[in-house]
């Protein structure tokens, strides 16, 4: 069996680059992964600006009485010169101020008088101006490459004018799912069937990833079926083709055989990790498949290893990196030959940072899935109070 770390390797050795890139429109972006670093065009602010609404008056104009001479809109350049000392300009959020001789006075310290003059409670400050240049100069990286965008990402974008960023094309996956004993999530089994959850929890990852599911088909265990919907997966534009159940060495396992007629070169049929065994990974012509063991806990922990991997350096990405945290007092860990990922969730414990495994029966246990955080790494031997390392899920 390989180890955890030799797959790894391999994979990577297999997606030595990612995807060429693409430019789609701002509006589409959400989501992915930005593939050129991202420079301010011009400097942040591009001008000297108010932070308030109030009035912009000499940068000398003491408390007391001012005339009121006008009035600053936002979107209308700046006046070419400070404000008359005894006059003052109403001001707006926003609105360009010159840039030297001009302070700003809050409206709620000052009062009016009359209709054309008000009084200052306070003298004016420059700590209201948002200077030019106080948040980036033309020039410098205000996103770097790789990151994915979000939504405080593309407004940045939007704020430069960078409609057509430059970003990953989502890797496209195929998912065929395998199993006599299952029937759709809408319909009530009969005794020996099992409602197919491996299709809502693929679905569920890869809108996670920057992925998109091209394809999905569920047939019964039989080799014939199996080697039909796999022939279509393989007519699909897909970048990854997974295959649900059939990875073991059972009668009604046929992924690897049926891959290895396809062409492909199988590169691992069992990997040592709990849950997970029956693992296949393959490749052919750059082109992935993998075949998952059919418990949907084990579809989760193969998924993170291994597949999300994948996706990720397709994506120009890198993989989620492992963190390293301390096991709380109360985790209990069952033994095994094989290393664990468990299920996890934090535990902080003021400065220390804590994992507690969660209690699992086995591979097809689903009830923690949805409070799990990330996978433990842990020796079956160690005890409260170890150091572990943690691949995060969330």
């Amino acid at each position: 069996m390989m180890t955890v770390n030799e797959l790894w390797n391999q994979l990577d050795r297999l997606v030595a680059t990612p995807l060429p890139p693409e430019r789609i429109a701002l509006f589409h972006a959400q989501g992915r992964v930005l593939r050129e670093a991202i420079l301010a065009p011009e400097d942040q602010p591009a001008f000297d600006r108010s932070a308030v609404d109030g009035y912009l008056v000499h940068a000398d104009q003491p408390a007391g009485l001012a005339t009121l001479d006008g009035t600053v809109h936002p979107g209308s350049p700046a006046p070419t010169t400070a404000p008359p000392l005894g006059t003052a300009l109403r001001i707006f959020t926003g609105s360009a101020l010159p840039s030297e001789g001009v302070a700003l006075i809050m409206k709620e310290d000052t009062k009016l008088a009359d209709d054309h003059r008000l009084h200052l409670l306070h003298p004016p400050s420059t700590r209201h101006i948002r200077r030019r240049g106080s948040q980036a100069k033309a020039g410098d990286t205000l996103l770097p490459e790789g990151v994915r965008l979000n939504a405080g990402s593309l407004t940045l974008l939007a704020s430069i004018g960078a409609i057509h960023p430059l970003v990953n094309r989502p890797v496209r996956v195929a998912h065929l799912v395998t199993g006599g004993e299952l029937v759709p999530p809408d319909h009530t089994p009969t005794e020996g069937q099992i409602r197919d959850c491996n299709s809502t929890l693929i679905d569920a990852l890869l809108r996670d990833c920057p992925a998109e599911l091209a394809w999905q088909h569920r047939v019964d265990d039989s080799r014939a079926a199996t080697a039909k919907a796999l022939e279509d997966a393989l007519a699909t534009e897909t970048e990854i083709i997974l295959v649900s159940g059939g990875s073991s060495v059972g009668d009604y396992d046929h992924t690897s055989a049926l891959l290895a007629a396809q062409g492909f070169t199988i590169h691992c049929d069992k990997v040592a990790s709990r849950p997970g065994k029956p693992f296949i990974a393959a490749s052919r012509d750059g082109r992935l498949a993998f075949g998952l063991p059919g418990n949907p806990l084990s579809h989760f922990v193969c998924f993170h290893l291994f597949v999300k991997r994948v996706i990720h350096r397709l994506s120009g990405l890198e993989p989620v990196a492992l963190v390293r945290a301390t096991l709380a007092p109360r985790a209990e860990l069952r033994a095994d030959p094989r290393e664990t990922w468990w299920p996890c969730v934090w535990a902080d414990e003021g400065a220390q940072r804590r994992v507690l495994p969660l209690p699992w029966m086995d591979s097809s246990d689903l009830t923690i899935l949805g409070s799990t955080a990330g996978l433990l790494r842990v020796p079956a031997t160690a005890g409260p109070g170890a150091e572990v390392e943690v691949l995060p899920c969330v």
